[in-house]
């Protein structure tokens, strides 16, 4: 019975986690967007950063204005462009399959698996390549989301149907 009682524990932390897990990469989808959004407007973003840099010319702090005139100048729409659509359809797919799952679909949680891991492997692969620690921090947290959809999506799907013959259905079978 005390072993009956610890799974009962460790499933319900692992729930949690999923949850937690699945608010973050929402949170961090809306902030994608956003970020995007923001992308395609750098002409507003320079002109903040020049009001920004016109009052510490006023504090005379020339340093710091300069660095910011060069950072203003520096922001085109088409270098960044790319960026943005990219930003705007990953947070606006991962938004999607996230609403999904949390509706119980089947297919959000298959479509967020394969989106996280192909992400997962490109951060990664960053990662490696850059020595770049934050990034591969990020990466491992997209795989510890991955494998507690993957456990959920087994609980809840595995049990009632077979392995994997209905991904398109979005309830388990009776």
């Amino acid at each position: 019975m005390a072993q009956a009682t610890t799974r009962g524990k460790v499933g319900r932390a692992a729930d949690d986690l999923f949850k937690i897990g699945l608010v973050v990469k929402g949170v961090d989808s809306i902030f994608e967007v956003v970020g995007g959004f923001l992308l395609t407007t750098p002409n507003k973003v320079a002109r903040f950063l020049a009001v920004l840099s016109q009052h510490e010319l006023y504090r005379h702090h020339e340093v710091l204005s300069g660095r910011i005139d060069k950072l203003s100048e520096s922001i085109t729409l088409h270098a960044h462009l790319g960026s943005a659509i990219y930003l705007i359809v990953h947070g606006l797919a991962k938004l999607i399959l996230i609403g999904a799952i949390m509706k119980g679909r089947r297919w959000g949680y298959v479509g967020l698996m394969v989106v996280l891991t192909m992400f997962t492997c490109i951060e990664l692969g960053r990662a490696v390549v850059a020595r770049e620690v934050v990034t591969g921090a990020l990466a491992l947290f997209d795989l510890a989301v991955v494998l507690l959809i993957r456990k959920e999506y087994r609980a809840k799907f595995s049990e009632s149907s077979g392995a994997t013959s209905n991904l398109g259905t979005d309830a388990p079978r009776a």
